[in-house]
């Protein structure tokens, strides 16, 4: 329902130019609740419209008016699109019509207005069933008291003043409940074999009532879940007071059938039960085995905590030390970095380890000479710059004896043509040219040199003049003067004639005639001494 008040009219003008002026009054929506709702007393109920004017909203006064208590709200706020709100739960029980009202500062007014209900709650009591679950899980043992259980309560009433009672349908009256201080009531009852619908009933002192529900079994003791496992002994369970004990339950270590399966060894799949049977489990003492070490794996035979056991390349511990394929050509067993096969297990480098027993010989080492390692693993040992080398120098004619122009380091001989100890080599292009020489040599060196020995000259091998033959009369021989050339000395690899001893010849009948018997002055005389002569070279150095 809506009203709508007529506009104010204005005439404005002189002559005929006068001109019409017309407010026009706000315009008034409410939007909730709706026109004709019921709501129960004490609820919170939202009001809301939504207001306008060719005017200012600021100049608007915004009312909300019940037909029953009056203004509710006065000079409500309005916000910036116009709406209005305000909240209420203190309306009396009965017809109120709700009108929204909004004057403008012409004392122009809108409004719009809804019916609503607001509807009397009775006072009833509750009642919450605490026991049985109203599932169904829960059953009664035949012969065997069952303590029922439900808490219940009243606004108005104490909880000891209410009147509870619990039937079971279809035996009937089970037991008059008396409530305690709390709340809580309950009584012990035993009914017979079968299913029932349980109704708890509380009454206050005004006769007002409230039931709830709950389903109900009592079942024999072979139907009967004592231990709460979801088994009873008719369903498989061999043992109803343990709730670790029941038809395909997980066997653990307390020496019981767990899975009630006579067929299957007791403690069989646990921590204590060697199942693999390689004489170890994983918590010891063991059930069928007296190992006392821990078994790391207790379903592959082939792991145990045993020296025995062999690591092999799979990526497992097969010894149970912690350790995954140490010993094996994947791991870093001498810990510097290196494995005989790489990919390792325990290091990143790919460079395959020549020695895995030793951490001073790895991919990563620096060779060092004299050592008879292969430090470094590149399948050599003592190789050029290795730590402890000497320098070698160029040495062409391989004979140790090197010069000046570059070296290379090497631990023992060197490598061709850095084989030269030092640089005092005079002439690196022949091998017996070197300051070590002793021989002489009847040609040059092959620069028309002959200076083997380096010492800056050339010595001659043969030398000195040929001085003659001389007779010795004791012990009766020739001996040479002095050897040496018969004629001028040769130059280098020069050919002459050199006398190097004399030869004697003697007359038997002279020596004992005349020199033996007569005078010996004669005897020189039985003599003829001539110089041996030999073509040679002349050799130098």
């Amino acid at each position: 329902m809506r009203l709508l008040l007529p506009a104010l009219a204005l005439l404005v003008g002189c002559g005929d130019n006068s001109f019409v002026v017309v407010n026009m009054p706000p315009n008034v929506v409410l939007t909730a609740p709706l026109d004709g709702a019921e709501i129960d007393e004490n609820d919170a109920i939202f009001f809301e419209g939504v207001v306008d004017d060719d005017s200012p909203d600021a100049a608007l006064s915004v009312d909300w008016i019940d037909s029953m208590s009056g203004p509710l709200a006065e000079d409500v706020e309005i916000e910036e699109d116009g709406t209005v709100r305000f909240v209420t739960s203190n309306l009396e029980v009965g017809e109120h019509t709700i009108v929204l009202r909004a004057i403008d500062a012409d004392a122009e007014a809108g409004e719009d207005m809804i019916e609503i209900t607001i509807m009397p709650v009775p006072e009833r009591p509750s009642v919450v069933v605490n026991h049985p679950d109203l599932l169904g899980t829960e059953k009664g043992l035949e012969d065997t008291p069952f303590i029922f259980m439900a808490t219940v309560s009243d606004r108005q009433d104490a909880v000891e003043d209410l009147d509870v009672e619990l039937v079971a349908s279809p035996f009937g009256l089970v037991c008059d409940m008396y409530p305690d201080g709390s709340g809580m009531a309950q009584c012990p009852a035993i009914l017979p074999i079968g299913n029932y619908n349980l109704a708890y009933t509380v009454t206050d002192t005004d006769g007002n009532t409230a039931v709830a529900n709950a389903p109900f079994s009592v079942v024999s003791r072979g139907d009967y879940d004592m231990d709460l496992d979801g088994y009873t002994p008719n369903g498989g369970d061999c043992n109803d007071s343990s709730d670790l004990i029941y038809p395909g339950a997980q066997e653990i270590c307390d020496g019981m059938d767990n899975d009630c399966i006579p067929q299957t060894a007791i403690d069989v799949g646990t921590e204590c039960y060697d199942d693999d049977g390689d004489g170890y489990c994983e918590h010891p003492p063991c059930v069928n085995a007296s190992n006392t070490m821990a078994d790391c794996d207790d379903a592959n035979p082939s792991r145990f905590p045993d020296p025995s056991a062999t690591e092999v390349v799979n990526g497992l511990d097969d010894d149970c030390d912690t350790l995954i394929d140490e010993g094996t050509v994947v791991y870093d067993d001498d810990g510097d970095g290196y494995c005989e096969t790489p990919p390792c297990v325990n290091s990143s480098h790919t460079e395959p380890d020549c020695r895995d027993d030793a951490p001073n010989i790895s991919p990563g080492e620096d060779e060092i000479c004299g050592d008879g390692f292969d430090n470094d693993c590149d399948g050599l040992t003592n190789e050029q710059n290795a730590i402890g080398c000497q320098p070698f120098y160029k040495d062409e004619d391989g004979d140790t004896y090197g010069v000046v122009g570059g070296t290379q380091c090497w631990c023992d001989s060197g490598a061709f043509p850095y084989t030269g100890v030092n640089t005092t080599d005079c002439y690196d292009h022949n091998f017996d040219a070197h300051p070590g020489q002793t021989r002489f040599f009847p040609v040059d060196r092959g620069d028309s040199r002959y200076d083997y020995n380096c010492d800056g000259a050339q010595e001659h091998q043969y030398s000195g003049r040929f001085s003659g033959c001389a007779w010795e009369l004791e012990p009766f021989s020739c001996d040479v003067g002095a050897s040496g050339w018969s004629g001028a000395e040769p130059p280098c690899g020069g050919a002459s004639n050199y006398i190097p001893e004399c030869d004697g010849d003697y007359d038997a009948f002279c020596l004992i005639f005349e020199c033996y018997y007569g005078d010996l002055s004669h005897c020189p005389d039985c003599w003829t001494c001539d110089p041996a002569t030999e073509n040679r070279i002349q050799g130098c150095r």
